[in-house]
């Protein structure tokens, strides 16, 4: 290894070494290395062969390298690869002799030797914090840490089919029992509760809101180092997108001692005073996705392959398989019997501060909710002076979408015409006494609602209150209840008797005015939903349901 490092740092100016390297201990995937060279200390991590051999991987340090960048230009405390420049001749030749399934290296990061690849850092002084020793105060700025990381692109999306675990451990058991290993006792002795937990972790993802962001799924406590009471980030190549609801109740649960089996429900506590301080998206239900915890079963995955020899092939990173296989059983054991104490902890945290957010806020946790409602006593709200009700007339489509994008219900005209094309592109010769704009003196419409029904079946007797948005400049002034109730009064006219409203939680503000005109929330979305309710009612002091 001595002879492939000095190369490297030959080859990219960082003077010969005056040292052997150093390894470092602690690695449960790659070997890390102290270097000592003429430019200065070093650490120099070479990636696992195994894992350099896996479909794709190329393409994710790659990707993790680009936010490594993005979390540097955002001023996070981070430890960041060192770039090189790759354009000597000696370079050009270390790219053509490498895996030939390996991308052309232009991230400047990687760096290959006769088949190792490498990542190069400059040396951070500190100490990582002991598990048992960690302070509520370190789990405190880890989760403002990572708050910080998620806010950066934070974004609401389609929802998909979730990834659910579809681990057998009945075949890793005959496996292990075959081989006569150390693992198999381990796991029939943990059979029906390894089962057990992985439903709940797969119940808990079908559950989880569609929600985006930069994360760092590995910033454990062994992956922050304190130097002189600050923190300072390492190893970021885990850097990806992923859901910041998952993230956070994973990393909280690391950090508050579950790990060390020794969870302190004040350390949990304070890892999320930090996160929702620096990113709240109003989401509070951690508590009913307790199932998450259970991820660690991915891990130990990975290590019963290890431990059976089936991912490596030398015999100290089998016998690390088989260790890691006893201690994450041990973890998820201990997560199973702390369960009770840690939800206790996730049901109580804080409600979201109402004035942190718009009237309509994407950076709210979006979940989709159903009013419904008699149409028989429609209260009637003037509008205010200067403005008038005018209906839908052909060409209206454009400032339909003005509205609607101004508002930030659509998130491009490209978008608006989708939603058009879905909801109304069939059915314009319908609009008319339905869909209503209201103009301001000027002749400007600057607000729509529209007076419909289901278009998903085929029976139009289920009315429903579409799309209904004010512009942003526009809002404040006092539009939405006559325009609702407008619009309602039009659709009882049509012979309606009760009518449905879809909203959503990003218009948490417009589910308080539905309220108060008697309308509640369906018994299916109550059921399906109840996250999105528990959001709106500590966001309005309304109680749901």
């Amino acid at each position: 290894m001595k002879n492939k490092i000095s190369e490297l740092f030959d080859q990219y100016g960082l003077g010969k070494l005056l040292a052997e390297p150093s390894p470092l201990s602690g690695g449960l995937m790659h070997r890390m290395y102290k270097v000592q060279a003429e430019t200065g200390t070093y650490a120099v991590k070479c990636l696992n062969p195994q894992i350099m051999k896996r479909p794709g991987v190329f393409e994710n340090y790659a990707r993790a390298e680009k936010l490594e960048d993005i979390l540097e230009e955002e001023g996070l405390p981070i430890v960041p690869a060192l770039t090189f420049e790759l354009d000597s001749p000696k370079a050009s030749e270390s790219q053509k002799a490498s895996d030939a399934r390996a991308p052309v290296l232009t991230s400047k990061k990687m760096l290959e030797c006769e088949g190792d690849y490498f990542y190069i850092f400059r040396w951070q002084e500190g100490n990582m914090a002991a598990y048992d020793a960690i302070t509520e105060e370190e789990c405190r700025i880890a989760g403002e840490l990572l708050g910080r990381i998620h806010i950066i692109d934070a974004q609401n999306i389609e929802a998909r089919p979730p990834v659910l675990s579809q681990i057998d451990f009945d075949t890793f058991l005959h496996s292990a029992e075959e081989k006569s290993s150390c693992i198999a006792p381990l796991l029939r002795q943990n059979l029906e509760l390894l089962k057990d937990c992985q439903e709940k972790l797969n119940q808990a993802r079908t559950k989880l809101p569609a929600m985006n962001s930069i994360s760092n799924d590995d910033m454990d406590p062994k992956n922050i180092i304190w130097h002189k009471g600050q923190p300072h980030i390492i190893d970021l190549e885990c850097l990806d997108y992923t859901n910041p609801i998952s993230s956070s109740l994973n990393q909280a649960l690391q950090w508050s001692g579950t790990v060390s089996r020794n969870f302190k429900k004040e350390k949990l506590a304070a890892f999320y005073r930090g996160y929702l301080a620096a990113y709240d998206n109003g989401f509070r239900s951690y508590d009913q996705l307790f199932g998450i915890a259970y991820s660690w079963l991915e891990w130990l995955e990975y290590n019963i392959r290890r431990g059976l020899g089936q991912e490596v092939s030398r015999p100290e990173e089998i016998r690390l398989g088989e260790e890691e296989v006893k201690n994450t059983i041990e973890r998820i054991k201990y997560l199973n019997k702390q369960e009770e104490e840690i939800s206790s902890v996730l049901e109580g945290l804080p409600a979201p501060y109402s004035k942190n957010y718009k009237t309509h806020d994407d950076s709210l946790c979006y979940i989709d909710l159903f009013f419904e409602g008699e149409l028989s006593d429609i209260p009637s709200f003037p509008l205010p002076e200067g403005y008038r009700f005018v209906t839908y007339k052909s060409g209206d489509k454009a400032a339909w979408i003005d509205i609607e994008l101004s508002a930030e219900e659509i998130l491009s005209r490209q978008h608006g015409e989708e939603c058009w094309q879905r909801y109304y592109g069939k059915r314009e010769d319908e609009l008319a006494g339905r869909m209503f704009f209201i103009e301001s003196k000027d002749g400007q419409k600057v607000a729509t609602a529209t007076a419909f029904y289901n278009i998903h079946t085929k029976d139009k007797s289920e009315g429903q209150l579409h799309w209904v948005a004010v512009k942003k400049e526009e809002q404040g002034k006092g539009l939405s209840k006559p325009l609702i109730t407008f619009t309602l009064e039009v659709m009882k006219k049509l012979g309606y008797r009760s009518t449905k409203i879809p909203t959503q939680t990003n218009t948490w503000l417009a589910c308080k005015i539905y309220h108060d005109l008697g309308f509640r929330p369906t018994e299916k979305s109550l059921k399906e939903n109840s996250f999105g309710w528990k959001m709106v009612q500590e966001l309005t002091g309304i109680t749901f349901g």
